[in-house]
């Protein structure tokens, strides 16, 4: 086969290869993440969290609640797969709680974009206590 019959068949596979659209979208005051019972158990293994989360809905993004639970400085997916979160220590008795909230919509050239929020908190935790915070999400993006 001569180049020039294959060139326009490898070009045509490289446009379909290509990256998405990113799309980008300023995050409100109304969106807050209020979490709950968060409490952190540590032995010489490491430790380990457990935590509910629940998100506001609004105009473009859906409400959520799950519950998360892992071990530390591991990115897991909470109850509601569309959560992902990671618990890493920040200094002794402070950790960051770092979540990710994915969900699909069509837009309006009928395509299907796939959008997250981020937001990360650092908290600190009394020994053997349960904690309530918010955060709210501090980037939302989509692919498209």
């Amino acid at each position: 086969m001569q180049l020039t019959n294959i060139l326009p068949i490898v070009l045509a596979g490289l446009t379909t290869a290509l990256p998405s659209t990113l799309h980008v979208n300023t995050i409100t005051d109304d969106l807050i993440w209020a979490v709950s019972n968060f409490t952190i158990g540590c032995s010489k293994g490491g430790c380990v969290f457990d935590y509910d989360i629940a998100g506001r809905e609004n105009e473009a993004t859906p409400k959520f609640r799950t519950h998360c639970s892992g071990v530390e400085s591991q990115k897991v997916s909470c109850d509601d797969k569309n959560i992902t979160t990671i618990v890493s220590p920040a200094g002794n008795p402070d950790w960051n709680v770092d979540v990710t909230h994915s969900w699909q919509t069509w837009l309006s050239d009928d395509s299907l974009a796939t959008w997250y929020q981020h937001g990360s908190k650092n908290v600190t935790v009394p020994d053997d206590k349960p904690i309530r915070f918010v955060m709210r999400p501090t980037q939302e993006y989509g692919v498209a």
